[in-house]
């Protein structure tokens, strides 16, 4: 299991709409690039993200630049 990949696809779907919409419109293209295998990408492709709005919607904006920062390295 790729942790890392899980965590910052996740990650960064609840604190970059863009990419949460892409996410659920075009999983593929969305996780395109990071180590994730195929059953964690049917996993994520699968979620409700929903929840994720609602946890993105209560995140500071200075949490979501850090881990933005944090993702990319």
């Amino acid at each position: 299991m790729s942790k890392k990949g899980v965590a910052v696809v996740i990650g960064l779907a609840a604190v970059d709409q863009n990419f949460r919409h892409l996410l659920e419109s075009n999983p593929h293209d969305a996780m395109e690039g990071y180590e994730l295998t195929g059953e964690e990408k049917q996993a994520i492709a699968g979620m409700d993200f929903r929840p994720l709005q609602r946890l993105a919607d209560s995140l500071n904006h200075r949490l979501k630049e850090w881990f933005v920062s944090w993702a990319s390295r």
